[in-house]
């Protein structure tokens, strides 16, 4: 069996599902939950483990791009830039799929004549954001779908399901999967002869069809049957397969990345714009008549509501699972997460899932993790669904301390080494002043350089960058001032991050 492999980690998608912990702009993976590690950085020692750091590569939304780097850097994880995939805008996962696979494929082009450049690769697609507590179980898995793959079928792998559940997409499971070029009672020897009737297989089963989230009966039924198990979206296969399945089945997006040198993200975006909004299920794995699918029934959660999250926590002898300062009494059965430092106080209560921030509050009962959508779509238009308080960016970060409609004051914090955007606003001027650290402004061509307690005045549509250049992270308090206030009041002119 071939040992070449490629990981593919899919880290987009929107923060909603656990707000207010996670936002629009702060998906899930980068949460830490029932561990001291982020759901990103796990996954991302979990590809390492199965393919090594150089074949490991991110997925993800061209504005986490640095972001995911400091990241993972902050979890001990020191991953290359060059195989965090930035896609333009969000496209859903059939896209982002084959982005991942051309990049991996144009890379593979390069090495002719080396080993890598001609073994057919097992990509291994999972996302970034599920909980994941069987290693080495997860791990076995994933090989024996690499079995399957071996055989050129799309391998998913199937969680065995523990309970009637109505959030989840189910596989059914059919008959059993035959070796490529055999009958499936046939058995050959190395010189081409038949040499038994033993029915012979491989690891999985294929698939007999793809079922969206089903009626509360309906799951009911599907536990009873030991016939449907959940999609998690975790797939391999062989790169040559997946890419003949693509052009096959989903031509569209296919064709759209065949003008593409797998290298150049600055011309990504014209055509990625272009390409249709659809998941890699119904693309091609409902389509294709490669389809197979492997059981994996080891701990896994995909932590799609904050029930989810009470299920993996470590509970007290009342049942209560709480992270953050919490006092409880006369409690059972209570989730609390709280990032704000504030200490919770629970009496008398039970079942509630609490989540809080700096600037928002759930309260809920249990079993009403789906309807948080309900209270995410009131939430329109509003600060509190994208961001919170403080804001990351790849330069460093953003604290928001007060507002209004025509002022904002911010503390901002500097990275080493790190600049702001050559940048300018046309609707509000702003003030600098150091708090901490030594900074350099450069302010309509000319350079000011700033010590602790050094102030500056930023007309409104003068050019502007502030740039760290000493060793610590510098603190700056910045009052903007004008009609608009927000963040898209910006014209940028030169970026180090790609943002241009």
């Amino acid at each position: 069996m071939k040992t070449n492999r490629k990981v593919m980690i899919l880290a987009g998608g929107k923060g909603t599902r656990l707000w207010p912990v996670s936002r629009e702009n702060y998906p899930k993976f980068f949460l830490k939950i029932a561990s001291g590690k982020s759901l990103l950085q796990t996954a991302v020692v979990r590809g390492v483990k199965l393919a090594g750091r150089p074949n490991v590569f991110i997925v993800s939304n061209r504005e986490y791009r640095f972001l995911l780097k400091d990241h993972l850097k902050e979890g001990g994880i020191d991953f290359p830039l060059e195989n965090i995939l930035a896609e333009p805008v969000g496209k859903n996962t059939a896209a982002a799929i084959a982005l991942g696979l051309r990049v991996i494929t144009a890379r593979g082009e390069e090495q002719e004549g080396g080993a890598a450049g001609n073994v057919d690769p097992s990509i291994f697609v999972f996302p970034a954001d599920h909980l994941i507590k069987d290693e080495a179980k997860f791990i076995a898995a994933l090989k024996k779908a690499e079995e399957a793959a071996g055989e050129e079928f799309i391998t998913a792998l199937g969680i065995k399901p523990y309970r009637a559940e109505t959030g989840y997409g189910y596989i059914k499971a059919g008959g059993k999967l035959s070796p490529k070029g055999l009958s499936a009672y046939e058995e050959k020897a190395d010189g081409g002869r038949v040499i038994g009737t033993v029915p012979i297989t491989v690891a999985g089963r294929a698939v007999e069809k793809f079922v969206e989230k089903p009626s509360v009966a309906k799951a009911e039924k599907f536990l009873k049957s030991g016939r449907y198990f959940w999609n998690a979206g975790i797939f391999v296969a062989a790169a040559s397969v997946l890419s003949g399945e693509f052009e096959k089945n989903s031509p569209g997006i296919w064709r759209g990345f065949q003008g593409w040198d797998g290298k150049n993200f600055d011309k990504l975006g014209g055509f990625y714009k272009k390409l249709p909004s659809i998941s890699f299920d119904y693309a091609v794995m409902e389509k294709t008549k490669k389809s197979a699918v492997v059981v994996y029934d080891g701990s896994w959660n995909d932590l799609g509501g904050w029930d989810s999250v009470y299920e993996v926590t470590k509970k007290d002898k009342k049942g209560n699972a709480c992270q953050g300062d919490v006092i409880s009494l006369d409690s059972e059965n209570n989730l609390v997460y709280s990032i704000t430092g504030k200490a919770v106080s629970l009496i008398g209560v039970k079942g509630l899932r609490i989540a809080s921030t700096d600037d928002a509050l759930l309260i809920m009962a249990e079993g009403r993790s789906q309807d948080v959508k309900r209270a995410v779509e009131k939430l329109k238009g509003r600060e509190e669904l994208v961001n919170h308080i403080k804001v990351r960016r790849p330069w460093g970060s953003f604290k928001t301390l007060e507002r209004a409609d025509n002022y904002k004051v911010k503390v901002i914090e500097m990275l080493p080494g790190r600049s702001l955007s050559l940048q300018k606003h046309s609707k509000r001027s702003e003030e600098w002043l150091v708090l901490t650290g030594k900074v350099e402004v450069e302010l309509n061509g000319k350079i000011y350089k700033l010590n602790e307690n050094g102030r500056i005045k930023i007309p409104k549509g003068a050019s502007h960058r502030l740039t760290n250049n000493c060793r610590k992270t510098a603190k700056i308090l910045e009052i903007a001032h004008g009609s608009y206030i927000e963040e898209d009041d910006i014209i940028r002119m030169d970026d180090d991050f790609g943002r241009v």
